[in-house]
């Protein structure tokens, strides 16, 4: 957990720094885009437990912390429109740039500059096209959040009364990742059937200090999302096997470790 001395806008401002800084080669990690890819697929094979009706002519998505826009590719042939939402310039200019590239028009899909969890609500996402959704998606964006519960409020707010789903893809409760006596640590994602081969090859970037929650446990998860409004709360395993492999080397030493990662999704509709 993040210390009670450092303020949400001090981890605002990090992980848009980091973001920032790493943006241009986001997807240039064959392992993470997998897996990325493998949740996109495992969200539409849940369409009928999670309640959305992923219609090309009705669906409306939001993607917060959307990054480069892994997720939303895989799910936007489903939606009639999908906006992405990030703190990050850099990963919402590739978001833009690939969408762009596949001449898909931004009133179809495109990802805008906005923090949610900010004290005055962001005048960018004031408008009412910003709000209604069916279906919100945050996919590996939760643990980098300071307040967790506050986020999940105020992405409920945007979703369709009575009918708008939030589904939400992360790790569960675990130990945090150390390498020696270092503070950060590099991580790599990909799914265990995958050769570590490939992560080896790839160079990983220090995050660490962007996260904020050695993932979350089913409690937390139901807890914070009946506070936000959301009601029909259910949480299921995503991943084979043990779930999802990490896979790092140390900043200094190079040590390497392999740790097995539990994935949920968790669903909720709004009231």
């Amino acid at each position: 957990m993040a210390s009670g001395s450092v303020t949400t806008k001090d981890f605002t401002e990090e992980n848009k720094r980091f973001f920032n800084e790493h943006a241009a080669g986001y997807e240039l990690r064959i392992a993470h885009t997998t897996l990325m890819q493998t949740v996109g697929e495992e969200i539409l094979a849940s369409r009928d437990w999670s309640g959305v009706a992923w219609d090309e002519n009705s669906t409306r998505m939001l993607d917060y912390a959307c990054g480069t826009g892994l997720v939303s590719r895989v799910l936007a042939p489903y939606t009639k429109q999908l906006i992405g939402m990030d703190i990050s310039e850099g990963m919402v200019e590739q978001f833009n740039q690939k969408v762009d590239n596949q001449g898909i028009h931004s009133e179809e899909m495109r990802a805008i500059v906005a923090n949610l969890c900010a004290d005055e609500e962001d005048l960018v996402v004031s408008g009412s096209e910003y709000y209604d959704f069916d279906v919100a998606i945050s996919t590996f964006a939760f643990h980098h959040f300071n307040n967790v519960p506050l986020a999940i409020k105020r992405v409920v707010e945007r979703l369709k009364q009575k009918t708008g789903v939030l589904l939400i893809v992360d790790f569960r409760t675990h130990k945090p990742i150390q390498f020696g006596h270092h503070e950060h640590h590099h991580h790599q994602h990909h799914h265990k059937e995958h050769d570590n081969t490939q992560s080896k090859l790839m160079n990983p970037h220090d995050g660490a200090h962007t996260v904020t929650h050695s993932g979350f446990s089913e409690e937390e998860i139901t807890r914070w999302y009946e506070e936000a409004g959301l009601v029909d709360v259910e949480i299921v395993d995503v991943g084979p096997g043990t779930g999802i492999t990490i896979v790092g080397g140390g900043p200094n030493t190079g040590e390497e470790s392999e740790l097995q990662r539990s994935v949920f999704m968790a669903k909720g509709r709004r009231a």
